[in-house]
């Protein structure tokens, strides 16, 4: 069996600890030796490499159920939209400085 194969993604919560430890106090070993990957983060996987700020921004229903609608008319999520409308905002406020 090819070692891919017999990996297996689990979560390990106290109760696992507990009765794998009694176990081994027993001398009791069960399972299959292999090499044990430790997730050191958790949650979502970061978006970007730059660090981002979250903000609150307050919409009128309407407006939240059109950001909404437009976000998954366009695939992205509706901080990616607002980060887009920012950008745009702020160039042209720039160049309109210039």
């Amino acid at each position: 069996m090819d070692k891919a194969d017999m990996r297996v993604d689990a979560t390990v919560d106290d109760a696992m600890l507990d009765q794998w430890a009694e176990q081994y106090e027993r001398g009791e070993f069960s399972g299959v030796a292999g090499e044990a990957v430790v997730r050191s983060q958790f949650g979502r996987p970061r978006l970007f490499d730059e660090p981002m700020v979250p903000k609150t921004v307050r919409l009128r229903p309407d407006q939240g159920a059109q950001l909404a609608a437009f976000a998954k008319a366009d695939a992205k999520n509706p901080s990616a939209l607002v980060r887009e409308a920012w950008d745009q905002y702020a160039a042209n406020r720039l160049r309109e400085a210039a």
